[in-house]
């Protein structure tokens, strides 16, 4: 071998390969090469990826049988370069010299070891494509063989497997109103908008006026991997990686081998869905399409005990779809254009309480450069949404409910950024710039014993820069630095509030807000030091912030009998980061174990503080606290027993409170809502040739719902289940059961309990053509 297979990319050792080049470098005649792919047991591995290199160019390629034989025509030179890639398993190459040419004939007998547990996986979610192995960053991946062998319907759904993600809500994207699914990791929340920075390949998810996530924008057909970055990330993302990053990478094309996708599920509760991805590419020019539509009829989320006539189904539909263009102008040069469309409507758990959404969005980029100058790639991008929902008051017998409030949301947000990076002898530099232009307006009629008696407007745009430089340093085979650091500047500006009263002939009453700037720098330093061969230690300190979005400053809504008012006078939240590892390998790297510890000081952070309450109606506002600390332990532990058999785990301890809050000492020392003081997770997949087993569990620890720790959620315990059977080469049908033992835990006391989604089971067929 002249090389190392690394997520599945071949990189040679050019002296050694112009070497071999050079002393067999002869004329050959056209021959075939057949053989066989096994494993160490001598079991046929079909489907894997068999290409015959000449001078870095593919000359014949192709997939082996079910018996894991295959052939390939060689009709070039004689010096080729084979490699082998199967799912599950560590690369292969070797050398075909014209000594071996004489040989053609006989079978070539190719063993593949199991791949060392996410030792060699590629990761980009921090700031530059590196080894799992060789980041000090607590990182952890979910491929795509983890998730076709989850029971887990939605992103948010398998994400909710990695210990320290959340939602501000309990509750699955599939039946939760969109503004409750920010992403929050370690323990950091205490409102709806997100602390996690989303993106898809490149590109944002979080929503630009919100900062909530819709997770259902991107079909699951079209995901290769997700990164999932813990710890303050704004080194690298700026404003919404305050606790960390998610990264959601598609599938790429490739020459020749076409890639088809195709899902459709049916279950309880009236769901259905078909998600399909489909790339393609050829003589320089790529094109992928993924679409998926989605409904469900839902469950009652109020329990049997307090439902009245008034409650109904929290249901949801949605469809998406997007579509890249590419060409490829060079080895490492391309330019693409990319459209996504998305669409979805809620009914929210009562006949008068719906929401809407519509979105569409234009990106387009280029990655050129070369190995004198580095690589460069330039994004843009341009969306509009809006947002429409509904709101109601419920009788304390949940048997009437009035029309409080109808609501519009229209926003619209630009952007484009610039990025660089050069690798040297043993060092990786990267810097960037980007813009960003969010603009958004809340209409809103008011009602009153059912006739509309105030419209009220608010809104303004959100202007923001940043500049971003990062040194990621091998300073020898034990120690890797990476420290850096991103500057941002912000401002609000056109922020207005109008109040008009529909009762009397009285003119609108308008608000002006002064225009408000800000400033936060980020800077970033850890290591990692390879201890010896088996054990490795990594610290790190940062600092992360995020800005508060247009909706918490200007935009109030309602859930059930609470109403959280807007505050234009917050103000952005910074956080203070330390934390520790350690890593250790068993068996061979069959076994990985890794354990962080962690503190994060939150200045200012936003919290819906209780400001009044009554039997029919709970007042929260927006506000900045003092401050914060969430301290912890995270534990991670990934093991492959065999090829067939992996096993993971992760486990999390937090202790999420209220260090300061002048304007209120009683919430001091208070745990921060919807923050579960322990989780732990597990799952295992049993895959054999022809079916796949697949167990996931989770448990949360108790949380409150509330500010002034009130309302407490209760514990929970969940398990799912996934089955597999292969029907033809590419086709296989699956099972799958979420919450099979049915518990129905608490997800919200407003202060009605409100519950989480009942067993559900769903059956489906899924065609892969071109997975591995």
């Amino acid at each position: 071998m002249i090389g190392k297979i690394v997520n599945g990319k071949f990189y040679q050792q050019p002296f050694v390969a112009l070497l071999l080049i050079f002393l067999f470098g002869q004329t050959a005649e056209a021959q075939t090469i057949v053989g066989k792919v096994t494993d160490a047991k001598n079991a046929a591995i079909q489907n894997a990826q068999v290409a015959l290199f000449y001078q870095k160019s593919i000359v014949a390629q192709t997939l082996t049988d079910n018996e894991g034989k295959f052939a390939l025509n060689a009709s070039n030179n004689g010096n080729f370069l084979l490699r082998v890639n199967a799912t599950g398993f560590a690369g292969f190459a070797r050398i075909i010299s014209n000594y071996d040419a004489q040989n053609f004939s006989a079978p070539l007998t190719i063993v593949l070891s199991p791949q060392a547990v996410n030792n060699e996986v590629t990761i980009s979610v921090t700031g530059n494509e590196t080894r799992l192995s060789e980041t000090p960053a607590s990182v952890v991946v979910l491929n795509r063989q983890t998730l076709e062998n989850s029971a887990a319907e939605t992103i948010d759904d398998a994400l909710r497997q990695v210990p320290g993600f959340t939602l501000f809500r309990r509750a699955s994207s599939k039946t939760s109103n969109p503004t409750t699914q920010g992403a929050n990791l370690r323990g950091i929340g205490g409102s709806g908008a997100a602390r996690t920075s989303v993106l898809f390949d490149g590109t944002s998810l979080n929503d630009a006026f919100g900062g909530w996530t819709y997770w259902n924008r991107i079909p699951r057909a079209a995901i290769e991997q997700i990164e999932v970055l813990r710890g303050g990330a704004s080194s690298v993302y700026g404003s919404g990686g305050l606790s960390g990053a998610i990264n959601i990478l598609s599938k790429k094309p490739n020459d020749n081998f076409p890639v088809l996708r195709v899902e459709s599920s049916g279950g309880t509760e009236g769901t259905l869905d078909g998600s399909l991805f489909a790339a393609v590419g050829k003589g320089g020019w790529n094109f992928d399409l993924g679409a998926e539509t989605f409904q469900t009829a839902g469950y009652f989320p109020t329990s049997q005990e307090t439902r009245g006539r008034a409650d109904a189904r929290a249901n949801s539909r949605h469809d998406n779809g997007f579509s890249t263009i590419e060409k490829k102008i060079a080895e490492n040069n391309r330019i693409f254009v990319r459209g996504n469309i998305f669409a979805e409507r809620r009914d929210n758990g009562t006949s008068l309480q719906k929401n809407r959404t519509y979105f569409r969005q234009a990106a387009a980029g280029s990655d050129f450069g070369n190995a004198k100058v580095g690589s460069f790639t330039v994004r843009s991008f341009a969306e509009t949404q809006v947002y429409d929902q509904t709101f109601a008051a419920v009788s304390v017998d949940r048997n009437t409910e009035n029309l409080s409030r109808i609501q519009r949301v229209p926003s619209r947000a630009t952007g484009a950024s610039v990025n660089w990076l050069r690798p040297f002898a043993k060092q990786v530099l990267s810097s960037s710039f980007d813009i960003k232009s969010v603009s958004g307006f809340s209409d809103e009629t008011i009602f009153s014993n059912n006739r509309a008696v105030s419209i009220v407007g608010a809104g303004g745009r959100q202007i923001s820069f940043g500049v971003f430089a990062q040194d990621f340093w091998r300073v020898n085979s034990k120690l890797t630095l990476n420290f850096g650091g991103r500057f941002d500047f912000w401002r609000n500006a056109n922020a207005l509030s109008t109040t008009r009263n529909l009762t009397g002939n009285q003119s609108a009453n308008v608000i002006i807000f002064p225009e408000k700037r800000e400033k936060a720098f980020s800077p970033q330093i850890s290591a990692l030091y390879q201890i010896n061969s088996k054990l490795g230690a990594s610290v790190s300190f940062n600092k992360s912030f995020r800005a508060p979005t247009l909706n918490e400053l200007y935009r109030a809504f309602r859930v059930g009998n609470v109403l959280t008012l807007a505050n234009e006078n917050l103000r952005a939240e910074r956080a203070t980061n330390f934390e520790g590892g350690l890593r250790y390998a068993f068996w061979d790297n069959k076994l990985n174990l890794r354990g962080t510890a962690f503190t994060t000081k939150v200045s200012n952070p936003v919290v819906s503080v209780t400001v009044s309450q009554t039997p029919n109606l709970i007042t929260r506002q927006r506000q900045s606290l003092g401050s914060t600390r969430s301290s912890g332990l995270e534990l991670d532990l990934e093991a492959n027993l065999r090829r067939d058999w992996s096993v993971s785990a992760g486990y999390l301890l937090v202790d999420a409170r209220v260090k300061s809050f002048p304007a209120n000492a009683q919430l001091i020392d208070n745990f921060l809502p919807q923050v579960a003081r322990q989780q732990f997770t597990f799952q295992t997949f049993y895959r054999p040739e022809k079916y796949s087993v697949g167990l996931q569990g989770r448990i949360m620890g108790a949380q409150f719902d509330d500010d002034q720790n009130q309302f407490r959620l209760r514990p929970f315990f969940t398990l799912d289940t996934f089955a597999s059977r292969r029907l033809l080469k590419n086709l296989e049908i699956f099972a799958a059961g979420e919450n099979i033992f049915n518990k129905r835990y608490d997800i919200a006391l407003t202060p009605t309990l409100n519950i989480g989604a009942p067993r559900s089971v769903r059956i489906g067929l899924r065609f892969n053509l071109g997975k591995n």
